[in-house]
């Protein structure tokens, strides 16, 4: 676990004798936070298909069959059309299709936007639960809130005010009181697991039967407690844990997805950390703080129905958009396009005329662009997937999405494609920034970070006029009630006088307290280190 040995007793001795301890590092307190309502991209005006589609009624047409053909119902073309007996329609009539509709979340799904429900657990250095121990909360409001940890190293729910500081003291076996933690919670559920830098190790010595030399060799599995002889033959109780590491990376819980994060970061030459903490802050989470990789934006399901609806198209532990990942599949040198290549999904193909005739250039020769295989032997661009509707609406299940083209979208819930595909596209963010004239290198990977999230999370057109302040107020207005609803945002509105303000302020208090970096460094560092955590406000007047 650490370079240096700890002794469990001064010296040896030959009968049994209890011990009781601490083992660890001195350091803070880790504070994982999982806000259950996050941001979530949007899907851009394209991925919404707003461009009327024109059907011409052949002989036989019904509006039946055609709303059944283009995943609509009658009465939406009755009304869009404004035909007054559906059953008079005539072979040749032009027939519009409405476009995929896009709604705010219903108000009534809406929680009271002034409280939020916290759940707290405790755990040690080793994930192990901490029972029995002493817990006082402390609001901004002077409230008070005492409680003792369960077996499971959880206190009860309890509720207290939103957007209020929240200071977190634990009580020490010794009754000496510690502040672990504080942070400020947002409205809705909020999930906050606190992992203590420290294991307590207690048992009775036994004669032990090792070698000389067997603790320190032995590599045992992860967050397990050896026990054994050091190099000079005394006893030894040892840690196995992944810090310390030549990457000086703490993942905890979310080790599991260590190979991807590291690839990733050699792929682009960003920190892992950076990597860690733009998941998390992306990432839904299973009980006890595990990213998600399957995670989807539901904004409801209609209970007479049973037909769910979307805030988004985003998906999976990075949370793309239908549009965003077919535009970073047709990018060269990204890993999906890579990916899609060697499976033959992405090649080479003729242009085409409306007529289907290959289009040539002035030498007479034919001319390429690249296409998706969206069903064997038929291609598509990346415009004919949007016009098609192939990918569009608010939904990560596309109604006109072919068996290959949600197959391909599907791998968003893939943790390698998900991981390496958000670090391609925030580098190309990034790069774009610079192309525009901001001072990107002179960042570093800290404050990269909350630039890679906020361009992810807005998409780079709407980032940069984020970054210049020049969001106009209908647009924040519309940004902000899809994130929060409309009565939460209307409040946020009234208490600032503005949809601009309201709107930013929210996203950048969001970003700040959830992109943090060094949750993700070891406390022992070897190779690194450890970056001062920067409000976006200043980063953004940095660059």
């Amino acid at each position: 676990m650490t370079s240096q040995l700890t002794p469990i007793f001064d010296k040896a001795h030959d009968k049994p004798k209890d011990y009781d301890g601490l083992l660890g590092w001195s350091a803070d307190w880790k504070c994982d936070i999982d806000q259950e309502s996050k941001p979530v991209p949007l899907d851009d005006i394209w991925s919404l298909s707003p461009v009327e589609e024109n059907v011409i009624v052949r002989k036989g047409d019904t509006l039946g069959k055609i709303a059944k053909e283009h995943y609509c119902s009658t009465e939406e073309l009755v009304s869009y059309n404004g035909i007054k007996d559906p059953s008079l329609i005539y072979p040749g009539q032009i027939i519009k299709i409405p476009p995929e509709p896009y709604s705010y979340p219903d108000a009534k799904d809406e929680q009271n936007n002034d409280q939020c429900t916290l759940s707290l657990s405790f755990e040690d250095l080793i994930e192990k639960p901490i029972s029995g121990l002493k817990v006082k909360l402390v609001s901004a409001y002077g409230d008070v809130y005492e409680s003792i940890t369960d077996g499971m190293g959880n206190i009860a729910n309890f509720s207290t005010k939103a957007e209020a500081e929240l200071k977190i003291f634990v009580s020490s076996t010794a009754g000496k009181i510690k502040e672990v933690a504080s942070f400020t919670p947002l409205s809705g559920k909020v999930a906050v697991i606190l992992s203590s830098p420290k294991v307590r190790v207690k048992g009775k010595s036994i004669a032990l039967k090792g070698n000389t030399g067997d603790v320190e060799n032995t590599t045992g599995d992860i967050n397990s407690v050896n026990v054994g002889r050091d190099s000079q033959g005394g006893p030894r109780v040892h840690i196995s844990h992944t810090c310390p590491n030549s990457y000086d990376l703490m993942l905890r819980k979310n080790v599991i997805y260590w190979n991807q994060i590291i690839a990733a970061s050699e792929r682009s030459g960003i920190i892992p950390q950076c990597i860690a903490a733009v998941i998390s802050a992306e990432a839904a989470k299973y009980a006890g703080g595990v990213w998600k990789p399957t995670s989807v934006c539901k904004s409801g399901t209609d209970p007479k129905t049973n037909i769910t609806s979307y805030k988004s198209s985003a998906a999976g532990m990075t949370q793309f958009l239908n549009g965003s990942w077919m535009s970073e599949t047709f990018r060269e040198g990204t890993y999906l396009y890579d990916k899609a290549t060697e499976q033959g999904l992405i090649t080479d193909k003729p242009v085409l005329y409306k007529n289907g005739l290959e289009i040539k250039n002035k030498k007479g020769d034919v001319k390429y662009e690249k296409k998706f295989e969206v069903s064997p032997d038929e291609w598509r661009n990346l415009k004919e997937l949007r016009k098609q509707r192939l990918i569009t609406g608010v939904t990560p299940y596309p109604r006109k999405a072919t068996y290959a083209v949600q197959k391909w979208l599907d791998l968003r819930f893939k943790p390698e494609y998900a991981i390496i595909a958000a670090v391609d596209y925030g580098v190309a963010n990034l790069a774009s920034l610079e192309n525009a004239g901001y001072n990107i290198d002179g960042l570093n990977d800290a404050e990269k970070a909350k630039l890679i999230y906020l361009t992810h999370h807005l998409g780079l057109g709407d980032a940069m006029l984020f970054i210049k302040n020049k969001i106009s107020e209908d647009k924040a207005s519309h940004l902000l009630k899809a994130q929060v609803g409309v009565r939460s945002a209307l409040k946020r509105y009234l208490s600032i006088g503005s949809y601009i303000q309201a709107h930013r302020v929210w996203l950048m208090y969001y970003i700040d307290q959830n992109i943090k970096l060094n949750d993700y460094f070891c406390d022992e560092l070897i190779a690194t280190n450890k970056l001062e955590d920067v409000d976006l406000d200043v980063i953004m007047e940095k660059i």
